[in-house]
């Protein structure tokens, strides 16, 4: 695989347990464009591989790629994106992938993250805010994590809950028993959350394949949502 752009590392640092967020200057060529919940592939040196990665930005930013990136000793991009410092060079091909958000729809929105599957929710939420999106639309958001300390940009969402009325947060913790939000499974809570019928909605989800399955299949069987409304790298429901 061919790298179509290379940028220079500027920011490495938690944001997360296991979790790092990584600032990458775009320098050959200086600028892309993508759509929010487009991802791309890192060009390992040296190992002939490349890992994929939700762009965790904004595509308003269009000099400069954000991704969060989970720690995995085994995994070989995750090594290799870890040991990055500022300064290092980062070879990736982008943007790729055909479950970003639909710009051209006004329909309400449902995202539902495991884990480090908000990376792919988080580059939508910033573009609708920057948008002015959130001031019409009513969305929830579900994330899904073992504990607390693993949430990502928490204060973050729970601010846009207070600023706009139809913005909903709502984490779910299953393994952690001195917490007072949602517990166990992210796909019961949503259950629980979300009426009957979400058949005028769009659905975006991230996180394992076996989570996002059980999703599609809750929210198309049980709550009316059209198979073409649900969006996900990960699984495509029959239509």
């Amino acid at each position: 695989m061919d790298a179509t752009h290379t940028g220079q590392v500027t920011y490495s640092g938690p944001v997360s347990k296991g979790v790092i967020l990584l600032k990458i200057k775009l320098t050959a060529p200086n600028r892309v464009e993508f759509k929010a919940g487009q991802y791309l592939a890192v060009l390992i040196p040296d190992a002939g591989k490349v890992a994929y990665y939700s762009i965790a930005s904004s595509p308003n930013q269009r000099s400069e790629i954000e991704l969060l990136v989970k720690e995995d000793k085994l995994g070989v991009g995750a090594s290799y994106l870890f040991s990055l410092k500022e300064g290092d060079e980062v070879r990736m091909q982008l943007p790729m992938g055909d479950a970003f958000l639909r710009e051209d729809s006004e329909r309400n929105l449902i995202f539902v993250a495991g884990a480090s599957g908000a990376s792919y929710i988080r580059s939508m939420i910033h573009f609708l805010d920057e948008s002015k999106q959130l001031e019409h639309r009513i969305i929830h958001y579900f994330l899904g994590c073992r504990e607390e300390d693993e949430l990502m940009e928490s204060p973050y969402m729970h601010a846009l809950a207070e600023k706009y009325r139809g913005f909903h947060f709502y984490p779910a913790l299953s393994h952690q028993e001195d917490w007072e939000g949602h517990t166990g499974l992210v796909t019961d809570v949503v259950n629980n959350v979300l009426p009957d019928d979400m058949s005028e909605w769009e659905a975006y989800s991230a996180g394992s394949p076996a989570m996002v399955k059980a999703l599609a299949d809750l929210l198309i069987d049980n709550k009316k949502l059209n198979p073409a409304h649900f969006f996900s790298d990960l699984y495509t429901p029959e239509i």
